[in-house]
């Protein structure tokens, strides 16, 4: 039997490997398309493509569900074209061996994605985002989207954007007094020093007194606050785009300071269920080509997993955004569309026999 797994892993790895191949091309386009109509003197057609190039890790890892699903489809649907599932059937081989035949290269896709998400994204995701800011910066403008809003003690901070080695780009720090603005520094970089001090770069403060309004050029300045490096890299980062590990340290920050945390749960538990998503498609997938996609042609087992798979993005959306929305625990929220499709593939399973 261990030949036969084989073969049928084979035919579901490579069929999987053409779907992602696909949809990765096809957002690639699409997102060019999209996006050229930002391309200027200072953000090129290079610049473009490195982003686009560097967002694609985070992209691969997002597909592994739907690409599993498909794949699964056209992989055992090709062999059952072919009568080979009918002969291995007739053989005595069970469908729960066929299945887990094709679950193992899913499997083993699935952790890679994993790993991607753990190890590549997140550092592909914050230099695509760097390139996008500087060119901002590289044009002489101060962008006051994208980036993140912070209270720091007693002022309001903007962040355009900022990086793992604690440096952060374009910062705008509102300090008032009272009701009324005391001044207004802004900053093309900032850079820890130790503890709460951090040094100020190619400042412009702006003071408004009284009777006048002053505005003064730094080359440097000292600001003291109190977040870490570490967090304010991670508050300037979109959920999707940290790892694991960030997530999970940026909740717990967020909870200790009583802030809510909720998105970053969200994301987390979308991100760690991923592999269970896509066993539970496969098993989908396994149930429909046995059943009603048995004899249909191989546009028609594509065209299913396409709606199958929109279906079930969407459900996950649905139910997750819904959890976060009722201050509801992500977890259950993202549970309930794999639990789902795990017991729908595993009835119907049953019933083919």
């Amino acid at each position: 039997m261990t030949r036969i797994d084989r073969y049928i892993g084979n035919s579901v790895l490579w069929a999987f490997l053409i779907v992602a191949v696909v949809l990765l091309g096809l957002d690639f386009a699409l997102t060019f398309i999209e996006q050229i109509k930002k391309v200027n003197d200072s953000y090129t057609i290079q610049s473009l493509l490195q982003v686009i190039l560097y967002r694609l890790p985070g992209k691969l890892a997002e597909y592994i569900p739907i690409a599993s699903l498909i794949g699964t489809l056209m992989g055992l649907g090709t062999l059952a074209a072919t009568s080979e599932l009918t002969v291995m059937r007739a053989a005595g081989m069970p469908i729960w061996r066929i299945g887990f035949a094709a679950c193992q290269p899913i499997l083993l896709a699935s952790l890679l994605g994993m790993g991607i998400s753990e190890f590549v994204s997140p550092i592909a995701e914050q230099k695509a985002t760097l390139i996008e800011k500087f060119k901002d910066q590289e044009s002489g403008t101060f962008s006051l989207t994208g980036g993140v809003w912070l209270k720091a003690d007693n002022n309001f901070v903007y962040i355009d954007a900022a990086d793992d080695t604690g440096k952060l780009y374009n910062l705008q720090i509102f300090s008032p007094e009272g009701q009324k603005l005391k001044y207004i520094r802004t900053a093309s970089t900032a850079e820890h020093v130790q503890g709460t001090q951090w040094q100020l770069n190619n400042v412009t403060e702006t003071r408004f007194n009284e009777d006048k309004i002053e505005k003064t050029n730094m080359e440097k300045a000292n600001w003291d606050v109190s977040i870490t490096p570490e967090h304010l890299f991670l508050a300037t980062q979109e959920p999707d785009s940290l790892s694991l590990s960030q997530l999970k340290n940026y909740q717990t920050y967020l909870k200790q300071q009583k802030l809510d945390s909720a998105p970053y749960e969200l994301e987390f538990w979308i991100t760690a269920l991923r592999p269970i998503a896509s066993l539970a498609l496969v098993l989908v997938a396994l149930s429909s080509v046995f059943g009603p996609l048995r004899s249909s042609t191989m546009g028609s087992r594509i065209f299913s997993g396409v709606i199958i798979g929109l279906a079930f993005q969407n459900a996950l959306n649905l139910f997750g955004r819904m959890s976060v929305a009722v201050n509801f625990p992500p977890v259950i929220g993202v549970s309930i569309p794999i639990i789902i499709c795990l017991l729908a593939g595993i009835i119907l399973i049953r019933r083919r026999g």
